[in-house]
């Protein structure tokens, strides 16, 4: 049986409490177990529709949605934000890794750091990221792993969020199996690398015609947005490349840099758009041609919002 991907479900008050998806849930071949409270139990999970849930709003009705079958899972997690834990609603327990309460707060890091890193998969598989990432990053791994071994998972999610990102960017279509990412992601950064030719040829032209400063400067961070991605693709294109020799937890800092610049960057396109419009500056064919580079803009702020905040996780669980 399959499950949707493990999210967050906003209640009727728009406050987070219902996670659809739990660590602790685990299939062994044909048995399926559940590992709350490091034990190991056999249960019967059966998918429940989320909406079912909708009036669950805080640990006083908790009790009202619980089975009592000792063995049925809902494969839901009620994120309790008042005291900071999470429970099984199935079973109205909190939920206990390495004899550790896991908080609300590293459930939340946790579905963002799973929805950076790994591929939409079934609600198994995210069940098991979920887990993973708590035994890796979150409190309840203390003592649990070796350094060397905290060390290769590290490695290996921030080459995962880098190409995942890079794929996102460059627009690689991964169903396409005639396609090469390898092969793809060079072209990619070309394009790029003409891109920015016509912004610096933009740039000239309108110094030489005396243009606007703010304007000048508008168009200077375009043109600097897109040297920023075409080093972060350059950098993720050299992870792979064995002549190199570029370690991945030596480039979770430069990638760090990278998309928080990129964040600044934004940040600036933003106000000076604004100021120019409000003082009717911006001339209409700029302003036009500015409009066709707004979407894909916005998409790059998203994505490199949502890696800083999990290349930040990474790093201040590496530096401990």
């Amino acid at each position: 049986m399959n499950f949707n991907p493990a999210k967050l479900i906003d209640s009727n008050d728009g406050t987070t409490h219902i996670v659809r998806g739990c660590p602790c849930y685990r299939e062994f071949g044909e048995e399926k177990v559940c590992l709350n409270n490091d034990s190991v139990y056999p249960i019967r999970a059966i998918s429940v529709d989320p909406s079912f849930f909708n009036a669950l709003q805080s640990m006083n009705n908790l009790q009202e949605f619980a089975s009592t079958n000792e063995a049925m899972c809902y494969l839901v997690t009620f994120l309790d934000r008042e005291e900071g834990y999470c429970y099984c609603v199935s079973q109205n327990q909190r939920i206990r890794i390495n004899n550790q309460d896991v908080k609300a707060s590293e459930i939340d890091r946790a579905l963002q750091f799973v929805t950076s890193s790994e591929k939409h998969r079934d609600g198994v598989l995210c069940s098991d990221c979920l887990y993973r990432y708590l035994r890796t990053l979150g409190e309840s791994s203390k003592g649990y792993l070796t350094d060397e071994e905290r060390k290769e998972i590290i490695e290996s999610y921030v080459r995962n969020l880098a190409n995942t990102l890079a794929m996102q960017l460059s627009g690689f279509d991964e169903t396409d199996h005639s396609s090469n990412f390898n092969e793809h992601l060079p072209m990619y950064i070309n394009e790029l690398n003409r891109s920015r030719s016509h912004w610096i040829s933009m740039i000239r032209n309108l110094k030489n015609t005396g243009a606007d400063r703010n304007l000048i400067q508008l168009i200077e961070s375009y043109s600097t947005l897109s040297r920023l991605e075409s080093v972060f693709l350059f950098q993720v294109q050299s992870l792979d490349d064995e002549e190199e020799e570029t370690h991945p937890l030596d480039a979770l800092h430069f990638m760090v840099n990278i998309s928080e610049r990129v964040m600044r960057i934004n940040d600036e396109i933003r106000e000076r758009s604004n100021e120019l419009l409000n003082r009717e500056a911006l001339p209409d064919n700029i302003q036009e041609m500015l409009s066709q580079h707004t979407q894909k803009r916005r998409e790059t702020e998203y994505r490199f919002s949502n890696l800083v905040s999990v290349l930040n996780e990474i790093d201040s669980n590496t530096s401990q």
